[in-house]
């Protein structure tokens, strides 16, 4: 079945219009017919089933047949993305929407190779958005991430939230804790949000691993195996997503 967007100011009556983007992809792209049935998600866990009355290519009206509100999956997941090349960021952000990320925070590190000017910032945030809500509809994940703008990691630590939330980055310095053990932890101590930092190919500077570790980042390790920035990505959210698996 089709998903579209619907936001959550258009819930209230029985009968809704799309937006012209939603309305555009589904009438003049899927050619949907009156009568079809469709998906809905308002990216805030709310999800429902709806019947075309009137497709059109602008202003699609739809009916709305059934709403339903999705729990909130715990703990929140955050993850602090150090800055890859455009195909790879899209495909990380659309994998890690499939895996549940409720926050995306881009970041310009040290030894990153892409480089975001400030004035193109704004463009780029609303790309990876716009990634972000069709990898919803296609995986059926009810809640749309928030992706910040693109920050330095000093930025980033200090806008951690507090405890009990926690915050780990990816290590490859020995003394690093094995991530199974990491997780087995924050579930007894029962965290509530949980932020990632995953480094670029260089990975993190020296001074960045010691911002992390005043900052009370915990370093974990992956495994004797060296990964690539997305493979680590996947891998943790992957974890949490196990771990917490109900």
């Amino acid at each position: 079945m089709n998903r579209c967007f619907l936001p959550a100011d258009r819930w209230g009556q029985p009968e809704a219009e799309l937006s012209a983007e939603e309305s555009h992809h589904l009438a003049g792209v899927l050619r949907a017919q009156a009568g079809q049935r469709i998906g809905l998600l308002d990216g805030a866990g709310r999800t429902g089933e709806a019947e075309v009355v009137a497709p059109h290519k602008k202003h699609t009206r739809i009916r709305i047949l059934s709403r339903q509100q999705a729990p909130a999956n715990v703990p929140r997941r955050i993850l602090a993305q150090a800055l890859v090349r455009e195909q790879q960021m899209d495909w990380l952000i659309q994998k890690a929407v499939e895996l549940g990320v409720h926050e995306i925070w881009p970041l310009q590190t040290d030894h990153a190779v892409v480089k975001v000017r400030a004035e193109d910032g704004g463009k780029k945030v609303a790309r990876w958005q716009s990634v972000a809500l069709a990898a919803c509809k296609q995986s059926g994940n009810p809640w749309l991430p928030t992706i910040r703008p693109v920050q330095k990691l000093a930025g980033a630590l200090a806008g951690l939230p507090p405890a009990p939330a926690a915050a780990c980055f990816g290590a490859l310095q020995s003394g690093a804790m094995p991530l199974p053990a990491y997780l087995t932890g924050l579930r007894q101590a029962v965290c509530s949000t949980i932020t990632m930092f995953i480094g670029p190919e260089g990975d993190f500077s020296q001074a960045e691993v010691a911002a992390m570790l005043a900052a009370g980042v915990q370093p974990v390790t992956f495994g004797p195996l060296i990964f690539r920035v997305e493979t680590a990505a996947l891998f943790i959210l992957s974890a949490v997503h196990y771990a917490w698996m109900k």
